[in-house]
């Protein structure tokens, strides 16, 4: 049982061993990509205090019901 295990274990081992070495490489060097990146600074500020907001009222919520 123990020589199974370890014949298993040792195919799986080579077989996916060899996958992960079959990759490609990177891509070759060119132009910078041209596409516009996403603008998300401009509501973490909104984002940002409205979890301070809802963590104050949830604080404030227990610490009534306690």
């Amino acid at each position: 049982m123990n020589l199974k295990k370890t014949s298993i274990v040792l195919y799986l081992f080579i077989l996916y061993s060899s996958a992960l070495v079959a990759q490609g490489g990177p891509p070759p060097p060119g132009l910078p990509d041209d596409t516009p990146d996403l603008p998300i600074d401009g509501q973490c500020t909104l984002l940002l205090a409205a979890g301070i907001i809802l963590g104050l009222i949830v604080t404030v919520k227990r610490r009534k019901s306690h």
